[in-house]
């Protein structure tokens, strides 16, 4: 089993030196190739940092997103608010961290004591990111957990907030709705898809009509898009249209306004997602809001219970989506 003293032999430093450098001491006078040498050592050496001396250091967490997660913040604007509560718990708890996209993960070589995996990721993806980063302490902030008996997990319930939206249609008269959805992930099962529900919804609801489905990616461009080819196909205006992203739903009232189409007095909208642009979105948007905020501050309180108590077993925890009523839905008048 290699030492600190291997360590250090081979990287021509201190013992000491070693020792500051792998706890990411900011004390630390030393430069960059060094310290870039002692943590390739480290990596050839499979060294791991003693577990009980993390008690009474700084833990250091790792953010692993994709790599356009934080570019566009109306399109992204689950992940920047999720971010937000992340950031706040680190700085509150003095957790080291850093944000990596995982198509920089390849080149990540520093020890770290625990992995949280922002977004949707194929099982694929997942198992790149637990062989790079060699933690037992993982947790995913997400909609699918491909290893429930080893990762913590912080999501939502996608069949309740489909259910919810719906629902908050036809108690308006609504029994005519279009859906317009992002893709889901390659692999996405049923019980995991907004369209799967969507679908069910219709099913158990005999005097409901699908007027049509529409899917593409997740932004508000590709929701401009959508509604433009809608009309392309000169399909008649929805009277109601369930949208699975806010993004989306921005993008599809663009097209709307351009075109006259008043909405709600015309077409009601309804998305999942709450995120903060769709307060200023005209009109402002109803949705259901999955609170991404309070599940980034629960991914690290999660992650950090996890080092600290060694648990033998794994949590999940589910956040309650809460209905906003804004102004895109408007009772159906018959």
């Amino acid at each position: 089993m290699a030492t600190l003293l291997d360590i250090a032999n081979l990287a021509g430093v201190s013992k000491s030196t070693v020792s500051r450098a792998l706890r990411e001491d900011p004390t630390l006078d030393i430069g960059g190739e060094t310290r870039k040498k002692i943590f390739e050592i480290a990596e050839k050496l499979d060294y791991k940092v003693k577990k009980e001396k993390l008690l009474t250091e700084r833990p250091v967490f790792v953010i692993v997103h994709k790599d356009t997660h934080f570019i566009n913040q109306i399109d992204n604007a689950y992940y920047f608010s999720a971010r937000t509560g992340i950031e706040e718990i680190c700085y509150q708890k003095n957790i080291q961290f850093s944000f990596i996209p995982i198509g920089f993960l390849e080149s990540f070589t520093k020890p770290v004591d625990g992995a949280l995996l922002l977004g949707n990721f194929t099982k694929k993806q997942v198992d790149f990111i637990c062989d790079r980063l060699k933690t037992d302490n993982i947790v995913c902030l997400s909609k699918m957990n491909y290893y429930p008996d080893k990762i913590d997990w912080i999501t939502y319930n996608i069949s309740d907030c489909v259910t919810m939206a719906m629902k908050h249609l036809y108690d308006l008269g609504h029994r005519e709705v279009a859906y317009f959805g992002g893709y889901d992930e390659e692999d996405t099962t049923e019980s995991y898809s907004k369209l799967y529900y969507f679908k069910k919804f219709i099913n158990e609801h005999s005097d409901v009509k699908c007027l049509g489905i529409m899917e593409g990616e997740h932004g508000s461009e590709s929701g401009f898009q959508m509604m433009q080819s809608w009309f392309g196909q000169e399909k008649p205006i929805p009277p109601a249209i369930f949208v699975s992203n806010d993004p989306i739903a921005i993008g599809i009232s663009h097209v709307l306004n351009e075109r006259g189409i008043t909405i709600p007095s015309t077409t009601s909208m309804i998305s999942i997602n709450g995120d903060s642009p769709g307060k200023i979105a005209y009109p402002p948007l109803t949705t259901i809001d999955i609170h991404t905020y309070e599940m980034g501050k629960e991914a690290i309180i999660s992650l950090e219970d996890r080092l600290l108590f060694k648990r033998n077993f794994t949590k999940k925890i589910e956040v309650q989506a809460t209905l906003i009523c804004r102004s895109s839905v408007a009772v159906k008048i018959k």
